[in-house]
């Protein structure tokens, strides 16, 4: 007897939990009137963490590697560092770093046809929770080293997903860093039919020299730039009493005459095996990295291609790279208008007063310590950092409007986008606080008129902003 009424129980209890799981869903179905409709925040690279041999005993985090990780790698390089900087024998240390970083970073090599290999998954799961607020973003992550237009397909997917779980009919868009890639990427192929308005935020649309330098095999690290990298960059990433003592540290360094004997050292090392490194570990790893090569800007395409592919590429994989660099990047202009003129409103944020990594030649070009100034912005014209255009220079473009920075800096009406790209001095990638939210909270609560979001249309929010970063506050440049 007593099996009996468990056995009911358990029953009438699944035939509850099915019943509200069907209510749920279908009031999720159901078209919602809360009058704001859902944001997907489209990630930046590393957005899904990669797993090898996922499920298995072998299971194991190959992007981004874990603390201990690098901890490892730096201990298994200490003694061949010492070692080369007194024997300059370069290439015994390039028998121990190419296989130590090559045993971290190995896994992340795709197929030759840019295919991810059957070992390497992400664990990503679609959002079951329907509420949505500003301040609520579905969160959408990826494989980086995908092709973007097999990305934007998922992206699509995604998007279904979230208009089937929230009732709505269209979603917005906020896309960071290479979640800017993937968003181009979506609406060279499906458009703008799903969509209600859309914000890059120091998105690589038009490339990074970064990625066009090293994937044409050049590495530079430049004592002025690494210098000023410790003077832009550090105080806005970390505290700002550590960042006085690290700088105080290099300023020792500096006047002392280390510092250069330090990078003369390096740049030697760099010298000596650069070749080895990119022939036996990067050109083998990366190659086949679809995401990394849409960072390639257009400028080095050809050339990163004769590098990176030789003579003989895999068809497939070059018929990939190429598709993304010329239908998408290369029409990033045509695009961003088509977009504009379905009536999706568009803001493009891009940040500039931060020395970019010291790694490669174009050290000198203006960024927000990762993505150029230019590339960002899609079409900006720059001054090199902390210098202006010129005196007497005067605006490329004449629409009517002043696109030129109280700085001098930088000359906006040559953007692709010159009304809908906004400027924030001295903000790290992507790194954002409260000021940031009520500048995109201004965007998305205005979307319903998009002649309304522009640069001229809000005293609070002009072209040129300053990132107030102690006060947590975007604010007019003056």
């Amino acid at each position: 007897m007593k099996k009996i009424i468990a056995k009911s129980i358990s029953l009438i209890l699944v035939l509850v939990l099915s019943f509200s799981v069907v209510l749920q869903t279908s009031a999720a179905s159901q078209q919602c009137n809360c009058g704001q409709e859902p944001i997907i925040y489209v990630a930046a690279l590393g957005s899904a963490t990669l797993y090898q041999n996922a499920g298995t005993e072998d299971e194991k985090v190959v992007f981004r590697p874990e603390a201990d990780t690098y901890v490892k790698l730096i201990f298994k390089l200490i003694v061949p560092l010492v070692s080369v900087v007194l024997t300059k024998n370069y290439d015994a240390f390039a028998d121990k770093l190419i296989p130590a970083v090559g045993e971290v970073f190995g896994p992340l090599a795709n197929a030759e046809n840019g295919d991810s290999t059957a070992d390497i998954t992400t664990k990503e799961e679609l959002p079951t929770d329907p509420t949505h607020t500003l301040e609520h973003n579905y969160y959408f992550g990826y494989d980086f080293r995908a092709d973007p237009l097999v990305v934007a397909k998922d992206l699509d997917k995604y998007i279904d997903h979230i208009l089937e779980l929230t009732g709505h009919e269209k979603v917005r868009l906020r896309a960071s860093s290479m979640g800017g890639v993937m968003t181009m990427a979506y609406f060279e192929q499906f458009g703008t039919e799903k969509i209600k308005s859309v914000i890059f935020q120091n998105c690589p649309i038009s490339g990074t020299a970064v990625a066009g330098d090293l994937f044409c095999g050049r590495v530079e690290i430049n004592q002025d730039s690494l210098y000023r990298y410790g003077e832009t960059a550090l105080p806005l990433i970390m505290d700002e009493t550590l960042a006085d003592f690290l700088m105080v540290i290099i300023d020792v360094l500096k006047m002392t005459g280390v510092l250069g004997t330090l990078i003369d050292a390096v740049n030697r090392v760099v010298d000596n095996c650069a070749d080895r490194v990119f022939d036996e570990l990067l050109v083998p790893v990366f190659k086949s990295n679809c995401g990394i090569w849409s960072f390639v800007p257009d400028e080095y395409y050809l050339e990163a291609k004769k590098f990176m592919l030789g003579d003989n590429p895999n068809a497939e994989l070059e018929a990939r790279i190429d598709y993304y660099h010329y239908e998408v990047q290369c029409k990033a202009d045509e695009i961003l208008n088509g977009v504009i003129e379905s009536g999706v409103p568009v803001m493009i944020l891009a940040a500039w007063g931060v020395q970019r990594t010291p790694l490669v030649p174009t050290w000198h070009n203006d960024s927000d310590g990762t993505v150029d100034l230019k590339y960002a912005s899609v079409g900006a014209t720059v001054a090199p950092l902390g210098e202006s255009l010129g005196v007497g220079y005067v605006q490329a473009e004449n629409d009517g409007h002043a696109h030129v920075s109280p700085d001098n800096h930088i000359d906006a009406s040559t953007c692709a986008l010159p009304d809908n790209t906004w400027f924030a001095k001295d903000m790290v990638h992507c790194t954002t606080h409260d000021g940031h939210g009520e500048l995109y909270r201004w965007f998305f609560e205005n979307d319903n008129n998009p002649e309304m979001l522009n640069v001229h249309s809000n005293p609070a929010y002009p072209q040129f902003l300053q990132n107030n970063i102690k006060d947590q506050k975007l604010v007019p440049q003056k």
